[in-house]
């Protein structure tokens, strides 16, 4: 075997590992093992809970979220809401004041959300916390579901499940496909053992396992959980604890999104080197897998097809040409975005656009601009 062939196969393997054989392979061993989501408990056993926003300017979304939270299909009286604005210049905090049944907290200084949340979790004054943004809204039955399994001794943390509503254009559909597609891992890796992260839109934890966030922190959905586990907590994804959101319809502020979340990840692991040690972390496998490899992914896509295209023979010809189409495909999809409403060419420009965002993320990281204070798309 010639090096351009190791260089190939080396590569080609990685890439299908990440996508592919990880998957199946988590989604088998899940298989094994038998579920632990119990059934929903009765009123008289669930404990009062208080609701942990942070909110920055959120006016327009805060009385449609305030009375679905309010709507829960748990007992009166044992719901808290806690907001805190986060240097609100909007009327988020006369919105939220003006309710009888809501606690505001007031950074005057707009910090990020990791700062918020470590103002408002020293105000928190039940043993159970739902930590949630205003922008998603709630299935009736989201909080007795995340409280219920917080309740098995075995488990520090619960997050619900993110659904996406229609797509609208072609480029949602093949952003709401990826997001399928993740869910089926993170599903296998709840019935595995445990989640390497959480949905930042809906999860539920013990107070007592809050773990300030240092000033800055992107990722609060990822490190929270992770400290959770590393304590020998149970993190699980209930998918009766639906969250619904409307995807983007458009595959730049996905792309922002995305350069946000992944350089977020580089920030955690520069920060939590016991992420990448076996014997300290207990999701060493999953974190790889599933978070490290990803970032690793984009480099890996270059070499497979430069290898094929150096390299000779029959096999690596066929390589270099499927590549070739793919990457042309998404290539004509930038150019021409109207040519985006033909799924193979919007599925190629989003995974490509995907992988670009890796890059991005780590330059960005590198060059200190990633910014905690995060701008809606």
């Amino acid at each position: 075997m010639t090096l351009v062939d190791w260089i190939f196969w080396s590569t080609a393997s990685l890439v299908a590992y990440t996508y592919v054989g990880y998957p199946l392979l988590v989604g088998a061993l899940a298989l094994l093992r038998a579920p632990i989501l119990p059934p929903a408990l009765g009123d008289d056993e669930l404990p009062e809970v208080t609701v942990l926003m942070a909110a920055h300017n959120e006016a327009h979304r805060l009385p449609s979220k305030l009375d679905n939270l309010l709507s829960q299909d748990f007992p009166a009286g044992r719901v808290q809401i806690l907001i805190v604005s986060d240097g609100s210049t909007d009327d988020t905090e006369g919105l939220a004041a003006a309710r009888p049944d809501v606690r505001v907290l007031v950074s005057p200084e707009r910090r990020g959300k990791a700062s918020a949340l470590n103002l408002g979790m020293a105000a928190v004054t039940t043993d159970v916390v739902v930590l949630c943004d205003v922008r998603q809204e709630l299935a009736p039955s989201a909080l007795r579901h995340l409280v219920s399994d917080l309740m098995d001794p075995r488990v520090g943390a619960v997050s619900g499940e993110l659904m996406h509503r229609s797509a609208a254009t072609a480029a949602a559909g093949n952003i709401g496909l990826y997001w399928r597609y993740e869910k089926f891992i993170r599903k296998a890796e709840s019935r595995l053992h445990s989640t390497p992260g959480a949905t930042g839109a809906l999860f539920a934890m013990h107070r007592r396992d809050w773990q300030p966030l240092p000033a800055g922190t992107i990722l609060d959905d990822f490190e929270t959980p992770m400290h959770v586990v590393r304590k020998g907590g149970r993190v699980l994804l209930d998918p009766r604890a639906v969250a619904w959101d409307d995807l983007q319809e458009h595959a730049q502020g996905e792309r922002r999104r995305k350069i946000r979340t992944l350089g977020g990840n580089y920030q955690s692991f520069a920060r939590n080197p016991w992420l990448f040690v076996p014997w300290r972390n207990p999701l060493w496998w999953q974190f790889l897998s599933h978070k490290v490899l990803r970032l690793v992914a984009p480099y890996a896509l270059l070499g497979c097809f430069l290898s094929s295209l150096l390299g000779g023979g029959p096999y690596l010809t066929v390589a270099a040409w499927l590549q070739g189409a793919f990457y042309a495909a998404a290539l004509f999809g930038y150019l021409f975005p109207g040519a985006r409403r033909y799924r193979v060419v919007s599925f190629a420009h989003v995974f490509c656009d995907m992988n670009f965002a890796a890059v991005v993320a780590l330059l960005r990281f590198a060059s200190g601009g990633l910014d905690a204070r995060w701008e809606k798309t």
